[in-house]
């Protein structure tokens, strides 16, 4: 009432309102204006420490948490505080903490998830199972709880149908629920998530994340005209380091024709000081470091560089902060290869960036985005270039004159149907041995050799290779004969580094982004015959090729000669592509907004 003094509830109350409207600068500073006058206010220390994460203010966040759990709070202070000194690897301080929540609290839920989440970045998995498990007993529809339990499942190799929860749960819970704390990418390797589910979940997702963003009015509502003046790419991504998005991506990026485009990047999430990071930094007119600032903020300065096509590299994946794209600080916003699928939210995306095999006209009903096609491949790859010869096939643990299939996919992507078509094909091609990647948890190699025995496949015929640097591991590709493809969520990079080391890929084409990615890169390598017709005809493909070295030979001699003509390690040619498309987007946003974008090859003499 207008001329009393506010009580502490009522100021709380009020900074609790501006939160939950996203208006976070505006709830701080009430915030400390409350405290600096009741500082013992329980509630208001965990808000303010629960801002403080928010914003990466980490050790600020704990001080006000420790203040708060001081003060008698319950577990849920005591969660958050854990939280807290989990992001800053401070792992006994978040495992007390979580104990102390769980000794005040044990049916806390939320509690038990974030127990399980440090326990498995600690190696524990099956402490991190258990630990999920609990918290989807106490609450059997939260998304995030079911999914990083599947996720953990997935990563073991543990398809037990008796040991949950299964892909049907988390499957049915995203059916019935109002809201989501789980991206989700995990639905992408999952056979029993389609692409109308996938859309629904990143629909979700977002809202449930972002819907303060999302409602208020967009950093920039419209496009500027180019008036023949060099058009502003900006590319946003937590993986300018070390990692397959910028194996991919930067020496496209590098070839953009300067005296057309000028270039931004935009990058947070993991710090790696290392050659990939200063290969990102050589890349671009602009390297803009968005980590120290928040989303709004990080937003508000891609909006003062006047962006005129945003391309975000990440998607729902791990690190990504899709809040910066809510805020929607360009007029036009690309989703590329980070993310290959829909990110199912109009406003954090126009376009998603494919080709007429991966994203064909037909799928746009899955998509949020507008398609956008480029004339070849949507993959973009860095030049061939020499490597040292392989070494031994015996160094690696492989039989020296053995038929060697290979997957170097990551194990969340295997699953029971997958590993029937396998063991089927190891079992069709007598002698042959199966290399995969090594699981990110030892006990995931006993898991997929004793399913290999359940198929009366001899375990010992999986084979498993420890992680390596890039140029090694690529060297060592070369041993295999053939690479399978895994489905519903096809190889990526894995697929371009197999080609690019002369071994042929396998693969038929599925329904969705993630599963026709492969089928698109092996048309750019001109191997269309690799691409099968459906999962039987993959099979019998495999065990054909399998049988016949003569065939094989003649196979890995048509990509060889392929490798020298193909657009598939030409960033020069990709970046042309690329630059066609944005100017494009960028003519559709001057003109009424996005819609599809069917890019023609370009005509040999370039015009």
């Amino acid at each position: 009432m207008a001329g009393q003094t506010p009580t502490p509830a009522a100021v709380y109350a009020q900074a609790f309102a501006l939160h939950r409207q996203g208006r976070t600068p505006e709830a701080s500073r009430l915030l400390d204006a409350m405290l600096a006058r009741w500082p013992d206010h329980l509630d208001g220390r965990n808000l303010a420490g629960v801002l403080c994460m928010q914003r990466g203010e980490l050790q600020a966040a704990i001080r006000h948490l420790r203040h708060s759990a001081a003060l008698g709070a319950g577990a849920g202070v005591l969660t958050n505080l854990g939280f807290a000194h989990q992001a800053l690897e401070e792992y006994e301080e978040a495992a007390e903490a979580y104990a102390r929540a769980l000794r005040i609290d044990p049916s806390l839920a939320l509690a038990w998830q974030k127990l399980g989440e440090l326990r498995d970045l600690l190696g524990q998995p099956e402490v991190s199972l258990d630990a999920y498990r609990r918290a989807v007993a106490l609450d059997p529809n939260d998304l995030k709880s079911l999914g990083q339990a599947l996720q953990l499942r997935r990563d073991l190799g543990d398809w037990d149908p008796r040991r949950g929860p299964d892909a049907d749960d988390l499957v049915g819970a995203f059916r019935t629920a109002s809201r989501s704390d789980l991206a989700p990418g995990l639905l992408l390797a999952l056979p029993e998530a389609g692409a109308a589910l996938q859309k629904h979940a990143g629909a979700l997702f977002a809202r449930s994340q972002w819907q303060p963003a999302l409602s208020a009015p967009p950093l920039v509502p419209r496009a500027s005209p180019a008036d023949g003046r060099k058009l502003r790419i900006g590319y946003l991504s937590t993986d300018f380091r070390n990692h397959a998005v910028s194996f991919l991506s930067l020496e496209a990026i590098a070839a953009h024709d300067r005296g057309q485009v000028e270039v931004f990047l935009y990058a947070y999430g993991p710090r790696e000081d290392n050659a990939w990071r200063q290969a990102a930094i050589d890349a671009a007119d602009h390297f803009v470091d968005l980590d120290p600032v928040d989303d709004a903020a990080a937003a508000r300065r891609i909006a003062a560089d006047a962006i005129d096509v945003l391309v975000d590299l990440n998607g729902h994946t791990l690190h990504a902060r899709m809040g910066i794209l809510a805020h929607r600080p360009a007029a036009v916003i690309a989703s590329w290869i980070g993310y290959i699928g829909t990110l199912g939210e109009p406003r954090l995306a126009d376009y998603v960036i494919g080709d007429a095999i991966a994203t064909p006209a037909s799928m746009a009903p899955h998509f949020s985005e507008a398609l956008a096609w480029m004339p070849h491949c949507y993959q973009p790859n860095g030049r061939l270039w020499r490597l040292p010869p392989p070494p031994a096939r015996e160094s690696e643990g492989l039989p020296a004159d053995a038929m060697v299939f290979c997957s170097f996919n990551q194990t969340h992507k295997l699953h029971p149907a997958l590993w029937d078509d396998w063991c089927a094909i190891l079992r069709g091609v007598p002698g042959s041995v199966l290399w995969l990647v090594s699981p990110r948890h030892a006990s995931g190699q006993d898991n997929l050799r004793a399913e290999a025995g359940r198929r009366e496949v001899d375990p010992a015929r999986i084979v498993f290779a420890e992680k390596q640097p890039r140029n090694q591991h690529l060297s060592r590709l070369a041993l295999a004969d053939l690479a399978l493809d895994t489905w519903p969520y096809n190889s990526g990079t894995t697929a371009s580094d197999a080609l690019r080391m002369g071994v042929p890929m396998l693969c038929f084409l599925g329904e969705t982004f993630a599963g026709r990615m492969a089928g698109s890169v092996l048309h750019a390598a001109g191997l269309p015959e690799c691409v099968a017709g459906d999962r039987e005809g993959y099979v019998a493909l495999a065990i054909a090729l399998g049988r016949d070295a003569d065939r094989r030979e003649r196979l890995g001699d048509k990509l060889r000669k392929q490798l020298k003509v193909s657009r598939l390690f030409n960033p020069e040619a990709c970046a042309g592509d690329l630059q066609r498309l944005f100017r494009e987007m960028h003519r559709n946003a001057l003109t009424g907004g996005p819609k599809p974008i069917a890019l023609a090859p370009e005509r040999p003499d370039g015009a």
